[in-house]
């Protein structure tokens, strides 16, 4: 058996070649024919099966159609014809081959993501797909119709083989920053160029969106917040700030024994000739005359809005500066702490502190603790009027001052009532109990006897 011709087969099309099957016998034989090999599924024989007389040949037609496809690779493929005889079995034969197949060319490019939103530039991949069945080379390039872009290929040539694809990166960057205002669009295209074939390319398309680096919301955040710390500037510069400076005035009167309500400046004489006196709290003073000199009129009584229990009364007179006042009480500083400890409960439980029968106390200032970080609720009560509730989970240690003191007069209980729902609530404390407290300060007033 031989072949007619070199064997050339196209992919997606039929080839038909023919090859002479001989009888060397000597008898009348049927003879059946098939193909060995890989290419088995596209080289068919045609007829299959040929009666032969001794000493002749019959010519068999072989069809070839392999199919455009990637998994058959372009080049020489190796086959087998095999020639089985019905009549002298060991004559059967196999005859070796070899066919080429032709190369096709299909290829495309797609981007991933097609669109990217980027501040700054955006970031695509370039996919080539090599759908041939021979290795592919080729270019990469991009462009934009308005040249607002710049384009940067991590590789801007690339070998893919057959049925394969690869991956290219590709950073898309626009010429000019885009600070403030909506976001801008670009389109762009990526072409692919057959090395061996210029007029064989493939597009893909995309967009690169540009977002604003300062975006509307950040910057109406950016004006939300500094309008909140102008007006906590103005809040403190005009309201707290001379109510903070005004009670640190009445305070360090009360430290060094002065009337708070005249620490700013007492009552001045008048000027005039002759003795002149001065009256301070409680004490007495007078003075008069004409002519030069000068006297200062003393400071009537202690502040009774303040410290109602104080009884003290005084006058002055800016023309020669007379003074009176007199009292049987005495201002001092006081100070205590009620320490709780409650077990868990829906009840509230109470820890009593009794002021002396011959004082009113003044609290001007609270620290209210929760060391352990207990959760529950505590109340300040005078007796049984609750003055202040909190929620021990709201904080650990908490400082309250009061402009006006609180009075709780002769007898009267300062009551802390905790209701313990949780004790060490806010960390991993295994104690049974809840242990707020509470420190007190402020002034007392002592009758005198």
């Amino acid at each position: 058996m031989q072949l007619e011709s070199d064997v050339l087969a196209i992919p997606g099309e039929e080839s038909t070649w023919t090859v002479q099957v001989m009888n060397t016998g000597t008898i009348v034989d049927r003879f059946e024919l098939d193909i060995l090999g890989e290419a088995k599924g596209w080289i068919t024989a045609e007829p299959s099966e040929v009666n032969v007389f001794p000493d002749q040949s019959v010519e068999v037609r072989l069809v070839f159609t392999p199919p455009r496809s990637a998994e058959i690779a372009a080049g020489e493929v190796t086959f087998g014809l095999r020639v089985m005889s019905h009549e002298d079995i060991e004559g059967s034969v196999v005859e070796e081959y070899a066919v080429t197949v032709g190369s096709f060319t299909d290829y495309g490019v797609t981007l991933v993501p097609a669109t990217k939103r980027g501040k700054l530039s955006g970031r695509f991949n370039a996919v080539v797909d090599n759908r041939g069945n021979a290795p592919l080379k080729a270019h990469l390039y991009a462009s934009d119709p308005d040249a607002k872009v710049e384009f940067a290929f991590k590789h801007e040539e690339v070998e893919v083989a057959y049925g394969k694809g690869v991956v290219v990166p590709l950073k898309v960057k626009p010429t000019a920053r885009k600070w403030r205002g909506t976001d801008s669009q670009f389109p762009f295209q990526v072409l692919v160029v057959d090395e061996d074939d210029e007029d064989e390319e493939q597009t893909a398309d995309g967009v690169l969106v540009q977002a604003a680096i300062v975006s509307d919301a950040l910057a109406k955040f950016a004006l939300a917040v500094f309008a909140a710390v102008m007006a906590l500037f103005a809040l403190w510069y005009f309201v707290l700030k001379p109510s903070v400076e005004s009670e640190a005035r009445k305070q360090v009167a009360v430290a060094t024994g002065q009337d708070p309500a005249a620490a700013g400046g007492g009552g001045a004489g008048g000027a005039g000739t002759g003795g002149g006196g001065a009256g301070a709290n409680g004490g007495a003073g007078a003075g008069g005359g004409t002519g030069g000199g000068e006297a200062a009129g003393g400071a009537g009584g202690s502040d009774k809005s303040r410290y109602p229990a104080l009884n003290g009364s005084g006058t002055g007179d800016g023309n020669g500066g007379d003074g009176a006042g007199g009292s049987d009480s005495s201002l001092q500083a006081v100070d205590f702490r009620i320490q709780t400890e409650v077990r868990t409960s829906d009840e509230f439980v109470t820890t009593r502190f009794t002021v002396p029968r011959d004082q009113t106390y003044y609290i001007s200032d609270i620290l209210f603790e929760n060391a352990a970080g207990d959760t529950g609720v505590m109340r300040l009560q005078r007796g049984e009027s609750v003055l202040r509730q909190l929620s021990l989970d709201t904080f650990r240690d908490r400082d309250d001052h009061f402009v006006e003191p609180i009075e709780f007069g002769p007898g009267e209980e300062v009551i802390l009532s905790v209701r313990c729902q949780a004790p060490g609530g806010q960390t991993t404390s295994t104690a049974e109990s809840c242990t707020p407290a509470a420190y007190f300060s402020g002034r007392t007033v002592l009758s005198a006897n």
